[in-house]
């Protein structure tokens, strides 16, 4: 089965209501206009062995094409000069028995996605997977890129010497929470001024400039400690020394924005679903849940349709097996641009 086609049938698949391969070879079957738009039957052989042995990177080669050629779209829809991005790991729970190779607890398995959420466009910008849910967070970001200018945002999880100093040498900066038993020394405690606090959060009750104890005596950073309304301390090391302590304060809670995708992501699309048992599988399904969730952000937006985006997918997919020419209004604008984006995918390399 050719990339393009894979492509197609796993975004074809997010969009039904039941999962399974099987559900796959039923509905293309019973519809003439799925085989047409799918390039004909998909027996679950042939979906199968394309899950198995279709290289991951050359789906990701077509997430980053789609990514960028709607980027423009993409673009208008959040804040400008930004760069900011959310780092974090989720699960994806998995049967032992029938995913041997998802070890994590001994009765239970899991895999693990890492991604880097560009948090003004809201979509995955990188993403490892890794096979085994029990090894730590730190070790995927060894395969990750890192850009100079850009802020990004991590839990207490990744704090590492290492980490941060391959974000430092890039000429990135990074806002992350401090663990428990790190030692630094206070190099001065910078004024506090009066300002409205934001919902949730109390009070900010420090701002330091400090330097870690083990680390190189010239990098200089920025501790700032705040309290929830319900009495919890967070304390949150950045090397942004050219903002306010409520802007360190607000971007570290933005980190949850990463949090909220996971469960978007996995409450909409089938991603605790996977299609073949094989390592293979489950990947290539992620990347493909990226790519329906990136184009249909975008047709959303393109399209001018109003409501919230969950209103659009639900819409979309009771029209999923509708010819364009029976959609009216923005939908079917939205929808033709659908189209076009996978005739261009086909006829790219």
């Amino acid at each position: 089965m050719k990339g393009s086609r894979l492509l197609k049938v796993l975004a074809f698949f997010q969009m039904l209501s039941d999962p399974g391969q099987r559900e796959i070879e039923r509905v293309v079957d019973a519809s003439q206009e799925a085989q047409k738009i799918l390039d004909g039957r998909v027996p679950r052989n042939t979906l199968s062995n394309a899950l198995k042995h279709r290289d991951l990177d050359q789906m990701i080669g077509a997430w980053m094409m789609i990514l960028q050629y709607y980027s423009p779209y993409i673009e208008k829809m959040g804040r400008k000069y930004a760069r900011i991005a959310a780092v974090d790991a989720s699960l994806i729970k998995l049967s032992l028995a029938a995913f041997s190779w998802a070890t994590y607890r001994e009765k239970t398995g899991a895999a693990k996605i890492t991604c880097v959420l560009d948090w003004v466009k809201g979509v995955p910008e990188q993403f490892v997977f890794t096979a085994s849910g029990k090894i730590h967070d730190l070790k995927a970001t060894a395969a990750l890129k890192w850009s100079a200018g850009w802020t990004y945002l991590f839990d207490r999880g990744y704090f590492s010497f290492d980490l941060l100093t391959t974000l430092l040498n890039v000429g990135a900066h990074f806002v992350i929470r401090l663990k428990r038993g790190v030692e630094y020394r206070i190099i001065r405690s910078n004024p506090i001024p009066n300002m409205k606090l934001p919902a949730g959060i109390r009070a900010i009750k420090l701002d330091q400039t400090v330097s870690l104890s083990g680390w190189a005596s010239d990098v200089i950073l920025r501790l700032v400690v705040y309290q929830l309304t319900d009495g919890k301390i967070i304390r949150v090391l950045t090397s942004r020394h050219d903002l306010s302590a409520l802007s360190i304060t607000m971007l570290y809670k933005e980190r949850w924005s990463i949090e909220k995708w996971w469960r978007w992501l996995k409450r909409i699309y089938k991603v605790k679903e996977p299609l073949g048992r094989n390592e293979n599988a489950l990947p290539l399904q992620m990347v493909a849940a990226f790519v329906t969730d990136l184009v249909l952000r975008a047709f959303k937006h393109s399209g001018g349709f109003k409501g919230a985006l969950y209103d659009f997918v639900k819409t979309c997919r009771e029209i999923a097996l509708i010819p364009i020419s029976g959609v009216i209004g923005p939908m079917r604008q939205a929808l033709a641009a659908a189209a076009v984006s996978l005739e261009l995918l086909e006829a790219s390399p």
